[in-house]
């Protein structure tokens, strides 16, 4: 008996111990580790953040750090709630780079002035996955906000990357997955005494009956072969794709490959989207550049071997450096919406190149019109 108490008393101990634990490992919130330094040069401190909705316009972080030139880094799990595509969205000023499930999914580490980014991973519901964000905020004060589009909304989806579906709630972060409950053992029966285990009684073995069979041979039927009827040869018939009249439609140029009339070099030519529209001096996709991606989303369907470059172009007016980043995210835009129309994101490229290629002059408002262009090129 006083082995069977001890034994009891430890078993509780350990429930106890496990339940204090417990807390710790499914703590909600990132671990957030501060820097002094850009560069994450000196470390002031490290504690538990449940969100990563911050603006620090007027203020320092947190006591002992500088309130201009620090970083920060996060790090713990993400529960995806869903299964599909996720797209994570970043309001930030400066820098950002984000990995989730050790993909790196977002990677700015320049210098931006409150600027929105954008990047897309594929997530199995109910998995916890690794997640790191690390910051740099450079001169005066900084913002970081972490937004994620589910792939299960119901809302429609918004290409409005300026006001995205959700914040990330702290449900959805944890210092560690939680463990998973192993399944009860059953118990063991105690001996009792007194009984003795019956014998289970042998079968008899009877001899096997025999039965005679008369094997009766059916008469056969005569079976007329069914007369043959000759198959007309069926030829396969091709029809054409009908391409709109209009020269400046957006599919003017996408001719599938295996026509003869067209060549390599004529696919290969960079098309204008005309009507795909964003507000001034922004990578907000407005409504009327929808019906233009559309009929380039259709022809893509039709053509699963195309593979596509999305461009983007700017005047040369102000900063040259800001062009590039517009430009960049003006062609990330694009190819999103691609791909929430179901293309594969295998299939786009997208890339941004500033005031570098100008297709007229920048000294008259309409030649810098023309200028500030998203174009695709077929490959």
């Amino acid at each position: 008996m006083k082995c069977a108490g001890i034994k009891t008393g430890f078993s509780w101990l350990w429930v106890f111990l496990w339940l204090l634990s417990e807390p710790a490992i499914a703590q909600q919130g990132l671990k957030g580790e501060y820097y002094n330094g850009s560069n994450f040069e000196k470390k002031i401190l490290t504690r538990i953040d449940p969100e990563l909705r911050f603006s620090w316009k007027s203020s320092s972080p947190a006591s002992g750090l500088d309130y201009s030139y620090y970083s920060i880094r996060w790090t713990g799990k993400i529960l995806a709630p869903a299964s599909g595509r996720y797209t994570f969205y970043a309001k930030v000023d400066d820098g950002i780079r984000v990995w989730v499930g050790n993909r790196k999914v977002m990677d700015v580490w320049q210098l931006n002035d409150s600027n929105h980014f954008t990047g897309t991973v594929v997530l199995e519901a109910g998995r916890y996955y690794d997640l790191k964000v690390e910051y740099f905020n450079a001169m005066l004060g900084g913002v970081l906000e972490l937004f994620w589009q589910r792939p299960d909304p119901k809302a429609p989806l918004s290409v409005d990357i300026n006001r995205p579906m959700e914040p990330i709630a702290a449900r959805y972060f944890r210092q560690q997955a939680p463990p998973v409950a192993a399944a009860p053992k059953p118990a063991a029966l105690p001996p009792v005494s007194g009984l003795v285990r019956a014998t289970p009684p042998k079968p008899v073995v009877r001899p096997p009956v025999l039965a005679t069979v008369k094997s009766v041979k059916p008469a056969p039927k005569s079976v007329k072969p069914a007369s043959a009827r000759p198959v007309p040869p069926v030829t396969a018939v091709q029809r054409p794709v009908p391409l709109p009249a209009s020269s400046s439609a957006v599919v003017a140029r996408v001719v599938p490959r295996n026509e003869p009339p067209v060549s390599e070099s004529a696919v290969a030519t960079p098309v204008t989207l005309r009507h795909v529209q964003f507000e001034q001096s922004s990578y907000v996709l407005l409504p009327e550049s929808f019906p233009e991606l559309d009929k380039l989303v259709e022809r893509l369907r039709q053509q699963a071997h195309w593979r596509i470059e999305v461009m983007g172009h700017t005047d040369n007016v102000g900063d040259p450096r800001l062009n590039q980043v517009l430009s960049e995210y003006r062609a990330k835009v694009v190819m999103n919406y691609l791909i929430r129309h179901g293309i594969a994101d295998d299939r786009i490229e997208a890339n941004g190149y500033g005031g570098s290629r100008p297709i007229a002059g920048n000294d008259t408002e309409d030649g810098r019109s023309r200028n500030r262009r998203v174009e695709f090129i077929l490959k």
